[in-house]
């Protein structure tokens, strides 16, 4: 397979995987993300680079947002919205974070490609993606490594919530809360 079959492939897959999302799932995130104080982000690995991408343009957007472990990152509270993401929820440090903003009645969103259903004890809202959520059983799911699958589908996702949060505000505006220190 040459490369360009191998991308064109890559894209079916995320196509395939995007197109069985739950789209009430996104517009009831959407408008968390509209009410909430501020937003946090929760994620470990490659999931949390796709948070801090999804992060990074609700800042830019005008929206108080971090992610978690990183400084600065004030303490969450009521009225705040955490989007966790953890492809197999189980990711020991992620769990005991999610677990301990549960008891603390934070509103929690999740995405995640994990079946188990004992993750709903963890978050009010549970996205399920349909992408391999173990480290080595794709079993001919996926033809990419891991989870990548289920990384690259939220990604997405948070580019499509980024881009109706956005419009109805002017791209210039926008680009005012861009870093200018690169």
């Amino acid at each position: 397979m040459d490369i360009l079959q191998c991308g064109s492939s890559i894209l079916k897959e995320i196509s395939g995987s995007f197109s069985q999302i739950d789209v009430s799932e996104t517009k009831k995130l959407i408008e968390r993300i509209k009410l909430a104080r501020r937003v946090f982000f929760v994620g470990a690995g490659r999931s949390k680079v796709m948070l801090a991408a999804f992060c990074m343009r609700l800042n830019q957007l005008g929206i108080e947002s971090y992610i978690a472990g990183n400084i600065p990152c004030p303490p969450a509270g009521k009225g705040d919205l955490v989007i966790a993401a953890s492809g197999s929820c189980e990711t020991p440090s992620i769990m005991a974070i999610l677990k301990r903003l549960k008891k603390l009645d934070i509103d929690i969103f999740l995405f995640t490609a994990s079946p188990d259903t004992a993750i709903h004890a963890v978050a009010d809202t549970i996205m399920r993606i349909q992408a391999p959520y173990t480290l080595s059983g794709n079993e001919g799911t996926s033809r990419q490594l891991m989870r990548t699958l289920f990384e690259q589908t939220v990604f997405i996702i948070g580019e499509t919530i980024v881009e109706e949060l956005s419009a109805d505000t002017p791209v210039e505006e926008i680009v005012t809360k861009h870093t200018n220190l690169e």
